[in-house]
């Protein structure tokens, strides 16, 4: 879908046109449909352009992708499609001029793909009918493809670079070993284990209490992680610090982070994310795939990117990660004091630290021009 196209549905994404006339009202709507407008990052040395677009899948979700680029015209061959994690949404790798992961990737001269997975940010939900609960196999068997095949069309290429963080990154492993690798070119992710037995994740297992008290459970999916991010996180350090280093992250972006970019579970996604954390590997919602088993499926190029202080995704558990799949070209890179960073990195602050933009991104940038044949 083009910029803009689905206006009878923006008040259902949250979209606030304003106090403008009908006339006025139908006049823009001509025009955006049939030429969409790019939307220009203000104050930037190279200006980012942002169009907003949707993929449809076969249920009818309407999955928002924010597509950020210099100019029309761009100097990396593939697109690059970002996959936000878990709790938050696509506004985490674009949360300011520092902290953007996407508008840094986008002025190295790459097309870059925002993806809001389904039931976070402007991505929308069936008019009618659609499933009310999802696990995490369903977004990968249904909607990465339908991404895909968009990025790929309109992007004009018959390869996507795909890039997720976190529980993105655990995504696009299972799309990688039950789809296959024909569309992708290459893969990075940020912090994403498919383990979740190693000691610096014990308290994950906290969360196993939400299975025997179905109320505790529905109190906390009706809070949500917008409550517990603003209320309980700051008032919590211990918490905290399994979210990210209090050293690496400054307290102005740690409260856009909390105040923008959170986003609530779906039932169906907890539910398969308790399983994982009760089983201690990510398999699938029906118990019948393993997701760590078959690693050795992702063959194509692959970078692997953790922190030294990532108590969420802990080292060892990367490095498992790296070790499983059967990539040639592959490669690991931690983020740390060992690697003489500035700071231990934490889970949130690979892409939120102090210095990710120039510690973090470069490394993301280089890998992704080497594997392009760009440098």
């Amino acid at each position: 879908m083009p910029l803009l196209t689905p206006w009878w549905r923006l008040s259902r994404g949250k979209i606030n046109l304003g106090p403008i006339s009908l006339k006025t009202f139908l006049i823009f709507l001509l025009i955006s449909v049939f030429f969409p407008v790019p939307v220009v990052l203000a104050g930037e040395a190279a200006a980012v352009y942002r169009e907003q677009h949707w993929a449809v899948t076969e249920e009818k979700f309407e999955l928002a992708l924010e597509r950020l680029r210099v100019g029309k015209k761009t100097r990396i061959q593939s697109p690059i499609v970002l996959v936000h994690g878990l709790f938050v949404n696509s506004l985490f790798f674009n949360l300011g001029e520092e902290q953007s992961l996407a508008r840094y990737l986008a002025k190295e001269g790459f097309d870059v793909w925002n993806l809001s997975l389904r039931g976070t940010g402007r991505s929308l939900n069936p008019l009618k009918g659609g499933p009310k609960n999802w696990s995490l196999d369903d977004i990968i068997d249904r909607d990465l493809s339908a991404v895909i095949r968009y990025v790929q069309k309109e992007g004009g290429s018959s390869k996507v670079i795909c890039l997720g963080y976190e529980m993105g990154g655990l995504l696009l492993y299972g799309y990688l070993e039950r789809k296959g690798d024909s569309g992708v070119a290459a893969l990075v992710t940020i912090g994403a284990p498919v383990t979740f037995n190693h000691p610096q994740q014990e308290p994950m297992k906290r969360l196993l209490s939400l299975e025997g008290s179905p109320t505790l459970k529905k109190l906390f999916l009706s809070l949500n992680a917008p409550f517990f991010g603003r209320v309980l996180v700051p008032l919590v350090p211990k918490i905290a610090r399994l979210f990210y280093n209090p050293e690496n992250i400054e307290e102005e972006v740690k409260a856009k982070l909390l105040e923008d970019a959170l986003t609530e579970i779906n039932p169906g996604v907890l539910d398969h994310l308790l399983l994982t954390i009760k089983r201690g590997e990510f398999v699938s919602a029906k118990e019948d795939f393993s997701y760590r088993k078959n690693l050795a499926k992702i063959q194509l190029p692959a970078l692997f990117i953790g922190g030294e202080g990532d108590m969420l995704a802990p080292p060892e558990a990367i490095r498992l990660v790296y070790r499983g799949v059967s990539s040639k070209d592959r490669t690991l890179r931690l983020f740390g004091p060992r690697a003489k960073d500035s700071a231990a990195y934490g889970h949130v602050d690979l892409i939120l630290g102090q210095r990710a933009q120039k510690e973090v991104f470069p490394v993301i940038g280089r890998w992704l021009k080497q594997v392009d044949g760009r440098e």
